[in-house]
């Protein structure tokens, strides 16, 4: 995952995948401090994709995690 184009869409993809349960914890935090947390959980999100911690899946990885449950 070497392309910024690639990166870019996985970053995209990891923020639209996250979106609902990031806004479900926000709404259990002070309104005041709601967009605060959820531009660092983004930005987080943001450099565990840019670090590789995050990947995106690919059908035998997929099929590997799926075979062990």
């Amino acid at each position: 995952m070497k392309d910024k184009s690639e990166i870019n869409e996985v970053v995209l993809e990891a923020l639209t995948i996250m979106k609902p349960k990031i806004k479900k914890v926000l709404n259990k935090t002070a309104s005041q401090e709601q967009e605060d947390l959820e531009q660092d959980i983004n930005l987080r999100i943001i450099r565990a994709v840019k670090d590789g911690r995050i990947r995106p899946v690919t059908f035998w990885g997929f099929k590997e995690n799926f075979d062990k449950r």
